[in-house]
Protein backbone atom coordinates (compact mmCIF):
# COMPACT_ATOMS: atom_id res chain seq x y z
CA UNK A 1 0.00 0.00 0.00
CA UNK A 2 2.77 2.18 0.49
CA UNK A 3 3.72 2.28 -3.22
CA UNK A 4 0.32 3.55 -3.67
CA UNK A 5 0.65 6.57 -1.30
CA UNK A 6 3.87 7.48 -3.19
CA UNK A 7 2.31 7.54 -6.43
CA UNK A 8 -0.11 9.57 -5.26
CA UNK A 9 2.35 11.91 -3.30
CA UNK A 10 4.49 11.87 -6.85
CA UNK A 11 1.33 12.71 -8.99
CA UNK A 12 -0.01 15.82 -6.70
CA UNK A 13 3.27 17.06 -6.50
CA UNK A 14 3.79 17.00 -10.71
CA UNK A 15 0.39 18.60 -10.44
CA UNK A 16 1.30 21.35 -8.59
CA UNK A 17 4.00 22.29 -10.61
CA UNK A 18 1.65 23.14 -13.38
CA UNK A 19 1.39 26.90 -14.46
CA UNK A 20 -2.33 26.94 -14.40
CA UNK A 21 -2.78 27.81 -10.44
CA UNK A 22 -6.62 28.44 -11.19
CA UNK A 23 -7.81 24.30 -12.01
CA UNK A 24 -4.91 23.05 -9.40
CA UNK A 25 -6.40 25.80 -6.50
CA UNK A 26 -9.86 23.96 -7.43
CA UNK A 27 -8.60 20.54 -7.16
CA UNK A 28 -7.71 21.21 -3.27
CA UNK A 29 -4.40 19.21 -3.53
CA UNK A 30 -3.72 19.32 0.34
CA UNK A 31 -6.62 17.92 1.36
CA UNK A 32 -6.43 15.36 -1.21
CA UNK A 33 -2.82 14.48 0.06
CA UNK A 34 -4.22 14.43 3.67
CA UNK A 35 -6.65 12.15 2.92
CA UNK A 36 -4.29 9.58 1.07
CA UNK A 37 -2.02 9.32 4.04
CA UNK A 38 -5.34 8.72 6.13
CA UNK A 39 -6.19 6.33 4.07
CA UNK A 40 -3.14 4.65 3.60
CA UNK A 41 -3.02 4.57 7.50
CA UNK A 42 -6.17 2.63 7.37
CA UNK A 43 -5.65 0.37 4.74
CA UNK A 44 -4.73 -2.15 6.90
CA UNK A 45 -7.52 -2.57 9.13
CA UNK A 46 -10.17 -1.44 6.23
CA UNK A 47 -11.29 -3.07 3.43
CA UNK A 48 -12.67 0.16 1.72
CA UNK A 49 -9.60 2.25 2.40
CA UNK A 50 -7.65 -0.16 0.41
CA UNK A 51 -9.74 0.11 -2.39
CA UNK A 52 -10.65 3.89 -2.16
CA UNK A 53 -6.35 4.40 -2.26
CA UNK A 54 -6.54 2.43 -5.41
CA UNK A 55 -9.03 4.42 -6.87
CA UNK A 56 -7.39 7.81 -5.79
CA UNK A 57 -4.27 6.84 -7.04
CA UNK A 58 -6.26 5.73 -10.50
CA UNK A 59 -8.23 9.16 -10.24
CA UNK A 60 -4.99 11.27 -9.95
CA UNK A 61 -3.45 9.58 -12.72
CA UNK A 62 -6.26 10.15 -15.00
CA UNK A 63 -5.90 13.84 -13.76
CA UNK A 64 -2.67 14.15 -14.54
CA UNK A 65 -3.36 13.02 -18.05
CA UNK A 66 -5.92 15.35 -18.42
CA UNK A 67 -4.75 18.12 -16.73
CA UNK A 68 -4.92 20.46 -19.56
CA UNK A 69 -8.87 19.32 -20.87
CA UNK A 70 -10.20 19.63 -17.54
CA UNK A 71 -13.69 20.94 -17.40
CA UNK A 72 -16.20 22.33 -14.51
CA UNK A 73 -17.93 19.04 -14.78
CA UNK A 74 -14.73 17.19 -14.46
CA UNK A 75 -13.90 19.28 -11.43
CA UNK A 76 -17.07 19.15 -9.99
CA UNK A 77 -16.93 14.71 -10.55
CA UNK A 78 -13.24 15.22 -8.71
CA UNK A 79 -14.65 16.85 -5.23
CA UNK A 80 -17.74 14.67 -5.37
CA UNK A 81 -15.24 11.65 -5.54
CA UNK A 82 -13.24 13.67 -2.86
CA UNK A 83 -16.60 14.00 -0.72
CA UNK A 84 -17.22 10.63 -0.91
CA UNK A 85 -14.13 9.49 0.81
CA UNK A 86 -14.53 11.95 2.81
CA UNK A 87 -17.99 11.12 4.24
CA UNK A 88 -16.59 7.52 4.78
CA UNK A 89 -13.55 8.51 6.83
CA UNK A 90 -16.23 10.43 8.92
CA UNK A 91 -18.95 7.59 9.04
CA UNK A 92 -16.46 5.09 9.58
CA UNK A 93 -13.68 6.15 11.26
CA UNK A 94 -14.77 8.81 12.82
CA UNK A 95 -12.32 11.29 11.68
CA UNK A 96 -13.52 15.23 11.25
CA UNK A 97 -12.43 17.93 8.76
CA UNK A 98 -9.80 20.17 10.01
CA UNK A 99 -11.67 23.38 11.55
CA UNK A 100 -14.78 21.57 12.56
CA UNK A 101 -15.10 22.82 16.17
CA UNK A 102 -13.81 26.28 15.08
CA UNK A 103 -16.69 26.72 13.11
CA UNK A 104 -19.69 25.00 15.73
CA UNK A 105 -18.69 26.65 18.18
CA UNK A 106 -17.96 30.25 16.84
CA UNK A 107 -21.58 30.26 15.89
CA UNK A 108 -22.77 29.23 19.27
CA UNK A 109 -20.45 31.93 20.78
CA UNK A 110 -21.86 34.38 18.11
CA UNK A 111 -25.40 33.82 19.71
CA UNK A 112 -24.32 33.95 23.13
CA UNK A 113 -23.00 37.02 22.60
CA UNK A 114 -26.08 38.34 20.93
CA UNK A 115 -28.15 37.37 23.94
CA UNK A 116 -25.17 38.63 26.62
CA UNK A 117 -24.74 41.75 24.11
CA UNK A 118 -28.60 42.68 24.81
CA UNK A 119 -29.03 41.97 28.34
CA UNK A 120 -26.05 42.04 30.39
CA UNK A 121 -24.13 45.02 28.20
CA UNK A 122 -27.13 46.52 26.55
CA UNK A 123 -25.01 46.78 23.35
CA UNK A 124 -25.46 43.58 20.69
CA UNK A 125 -21.91 45.23 18.98
CA UNK A 126 -20.32 44.60 22.31
CA UNK A 127 -21.69 40.98 22.56
CA UNK A 128 -20.91 40.21 18.93
CA UNK A 129 -17.61 40.02 18.77
CA UNK A 130 -17.14 39.29 22.49
CA UNK A 131 -18.83 35.82 22.34
CA UNK A 132 -17.06 35.21 18.97
CA UNK A 133 -13.88 35.45 20.61
CA UNK A 134 -14.62 33.29 23.26
CA UNK A 135 -16.52 30.33 20.54
CA UNK A 136 -13.34 30.84 18.63
CA UNK A 137 -11.03 29.87 21.27
CA UNK A 138 -12.91 27.03 22.88
CA UNK A 139 -13.26 25.92 19.20
CA UNK A 140 -9.31 26.72 18.55
CA UNK A 141 -8.38 24.50 21.81
CA UNK A 142 -10.94 21.70 20.71
CA UNK A 143 -9.39 21.66 17.09
CA UNK A 144 -5.98 21.11 18.47
CA UNK A 145 -6.54 18.49 20.67
CA UNK A 146 -8.66 16.36 17.80
CA UNK A 147 -5.56 16.84 15.62
CA UNK A 148 -3.04 16.14 18.33
CA UNK A 149 -4.66 12.93 18.83
CA UNK A 150 -5.00 12.01 14.86
CA UNK A 151 -8.43 12.32 14.16
CA UNK A 152 -8.57 14.94 11.55
CA UNK A 153 -8.50 14.70 8.17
Amino acid sequence: MKDHLDQIEATIKELRSIDNKKTTGKLNLNKCERIAEKLDSLSGNCKECEQQLLELKNHFIKLKADIDGLDKNDLKQHQQFIQQICNHLQKTHKLLPEGYYMSIYMSIGMSLGVVFGLTIFDNIALGIPIGMCFGMAIGAGLDADLKKKGKTI
